[in-house]
């Protein structure tokens, strides 16, 4: 059984999952003008005692065609066993209806969790949808034509000491991490405070949008980095203590992600540099751009390092490499992706996708047709 109350995001529970935290909520109100709802959500088995309480963020999202539909980026964040995570999928979308617009036509989930019998990169989408609809009421959750997130990823479990993280490391990839220092690469850190973060980002932003260009993938602006790291600064504020001395504060937000600019140069020129972000115990790769020139100075193992060191640091017990291609292929066009960040270690981690729960069964199939066509246009 399913029950759901609208929230207030300050009072949202710490969580180690970025793509649910009102940060993160906020910051794409702000750059992609998105409506975020947020609510908590009280789940409870028939039979079972024990009710689990979880908070769950909902992006309203429009596309050109006017297709209104809700998204919910790796959620819910709720631990359930396999068998159970379908139909605890298929119940929150029913009960979440009446608190979407009116006009919703689907509910897309990104999964935090695999999902049994569809881990197989290479298995058709009807054997998929299948497993996923076994034992469900409606057999209605349909996989997305694409996933928003990249379901497979590697982790890295920070808490064995440097010593043994660096030996868990690939041969090749640890000698390429000694490299970059013995050929004396300068690694920086920058923060939302730095006073010349912005200039920094702006050069960093410059590598970015050439290997993007280079690589024919997807950038953003420079402006969705500007806006970034302000929203990071400005979350990170504390306010002034005790001003109401005659009341009882209740004000307990839990904290904000922070997000760090890495650089690595070489004769004060930045040749490579990634975002990092860190929320709760857990660390992000997000974003990172690389130069062709002094490439045989191995800069971004080298800075792969220095963010496991920082991540440490701070706390955090794992480190989420943020996206590989779903195996060793090497007629993948991103298999070099692969290599490199299977060769830090850490596990491979293979999340269900992304999934969909259509209201109108008619009008969905029209748009995940049209949504593939364009995809594959």
């Amino acid at each position: 059984m399913i029950k759901i109350i609208t929230a207030n995001p300050q009072d949202f529970s710490s969580t180690d999952v970025l793509f649910q935290t009102p940060f993160w909520g906020d910051f794409k109100q702000k750059i992609n003008n998105l409506d975020t709802l947020y609510y908590w959500v009280s789940y409870q088995k028939a039979d079972a005692e024990e009710k689990k309480i979880f908070p769950l963020l909902v992006q309203i999202r429009h596309t050109k065609g006017n297709t209104v539909y809700a998204y919910t980026p790796r959620a819910p964040v709720i631990n359930v066993p396999e068998s159970e995570r379908s139909s605890l999928l298929e119940e929150l979308a029913m009960e979440i209806k009446d608190f979407l617009p009116k006009d919703t036509l689907f509910i897309r989930f990104d999964l935090p969790w695999g999902v049994p019998g569809v881990n197989d990169v290479n298995e058709r989408v009807e054997l998929a949808e299948l497993a996923m609809n076994f034992g469900t009421k409606y057999h209605n959750l349909r996989k997305a034509p694409s996933n928003h997130l990249c379901p497979n990823t590697v982790i890295i479990d920070l808490r064995p000491s440097p010593e043994k993280l660096l030996a868990s490391m690939r041969q090749q990839t640890r000698n390429a991490v000694r490299r970059s220092y013995k050929e004396e690469v300068e690694f920086m850190i920058y923060d939302g405070s730095s006073p010349d973060i912005m200039d920094k980002l702006n050069a960093w932003h410059e590598i970015y949008q050439d290997t993007g260009k280079r690589k024919g993938f997807y950038f953003e602006k420079f402006e969705y980095f500007k806006v970034l790291f302000e929203s990071s600064v400005a979350a990170g504020k504390i306010k002034p203590r005790f001003e109401l001395k005659s009341k009882v504060p209740l004000d307990a937000c839990v904290p904000s992600p922070k997000f760090y600019l890495f650089t690595a140069s070489k004769e004060n020129k930045i040749i490579s540099g990634l975002i990092l972000a860190i929320c709760g115990k857990t660390a992000y790769y997000m974003y990172a751009a690389s130069s062709l020139e002094n490439r045989q100075y191995m800069p971004n193992y080298g800075l792969q390092w220095e963010v496991i060191r920082f991540a440490r640091s701070q706390g955090c017990t794992q480190y989420d490499l943020m996206g590989i291609p779903p195996d060793n292929d090497s007629s993948n066009p991103m298999a070099g992706l692969f290599i490199f960040k299977t060769g830090f270690g850490g596990r491979k981690v293979h999340f269900g996708g992304t999934w969909d729960f259509p209201y109108d069964e008619e009008k969905y199939i029209n748009f995940a047709m049209n949504e593939f066509i364009q995809l594959k246009g």
